[in-house]
């Protein structure tokens, strides 16, 4: 798969284009992508994904934007499903394009879009003036087609980004894994931490949450951790360790059956199951015990070798 920041590059094979921002990947997004792959493949088109990068300048509707993946986890989804290429600028390289220009110049002249699949509720162009009506009229004279994919609904409700943050966000972390079609996970190396692990005898890996990252519910978490390709059982704390009066967030895990030193590594905690918020025990022995309670609901709810 490519992936390219360029928009200004034309591209020699004309094209079916997913559109939208698709933070997370969720099962909404996934199904205007798998829209525009399989359009691409039935016309023997390339399937390209038309997103941006936020980075310091966000959309409007996203003042409060807080990302569900890094960009690398995003496009490992977007290979996987079949896209030939993500088309990933700066949002503030496109964001004063009138909606005539963001269609017939972007994704007609540059992108070269015969097919163009989208969401609902996709709206385009400087402050996000047109929405799905004008898109189909511009299509419709340039002789694009356009596929508007519904909703995906889960439990009565539309799936959306902002319902899996607020889904994190109350520790509802199987609703949100449900409506992401994946487990929520930190990919993040690992950093020296206080060490306070070791002294309750369970020794920890420490993880810092990116800026403008979700952050879950402050909890503990039973967890599966991707260390090298081979997956292990956890317990992660998210939170600041109000035991420890340490102030500053974390992500902690305790990783069953494993030994070794993993600091500058990269690893992946996916949160599967919430088992209890953060809690303030009055000696580290009081902790040490509660650690030993969670690891065997961990056992209990994780099988091993998942």
């Amino acid at each position: 798969m490519i992936r390219s920041q360029d928009i200004t590059l034309r591209r020699q094979r004309e094209a079916a284009i997913a559109l939208g921002f698709f933070d997370g990947v969720h099962l909404g997004h996934r199904a205007v992508i798998q829209a525009a792959v399989e359009a691409g493949k039935k016309g023997g088109l390339d399937s390209r994904v038309f997103t941006f990068d936020p980075a310091g300048d966000k959309p409007a509707s996203k003042n409060a934007l807080t990302l569900l993946q890094t960009e690398e986890q995003k496009d490992r989804v977007l290979e996987a499903m079949g896209a030939d290429e993500v088309v990933c600028p700066l949002f503030s390289s496109f964001k004063d394009l009138s909606p005539e220009d963001f269609f017939y110049h972007l994704l007609v002249d540059i992108l070269r879009a015969k097919v163009l699949t989208c969401g609902e509720n996709y709206h385009f162009g400087h402050f996000a003036a047109a929405g799905v009506p004008q898109l189909q009229e511009m299509c419709r004279q340039a002789g694009v087609r356009l596929v508007v994919v519904p909703p995906v609904m889960m439990d009565g409700e539309m799936v959306s980004s902002t319902r899996i943050r607020q889904a994190l966000r109350d520790g509802k972390v199987e609703l949100a894994n449900r409506m992401l079609g994946a487990p929520f996970t930190l990919e993040a190396p690992v950093v020296h931490g206080k060490q306070w692990g070791r002294t309750v005898a369970c020794p920890t890996v420490n993880q810092s949450f990116p800026d403008g990252f979700t952050v879950p519910r402050y909890g503990v978490y039973a967890s599966e951790v991707t260390v090298e390709g081979r997956k292990y059982r956890g317990v992660t704390n998210v939170g600041v360790k109000p035991t420890m009066k340490d102030h500053n967030l974390t992500c902690e895990t305790y990783l069953l059956d494993f030994s070794g030193d993993l600091y500058g590594k990269t690893i992946g905690v996916s949160l599967i199951h919430f088992l209890r918020p953060e809690t303030r025990f009055s000696s580290a022995s009081q902790l040490s015990e509660q650690i030993q309670r969670d690891i065997h609901n961990v056992e209990r709810i994780l099988p091993a070798n998942r």
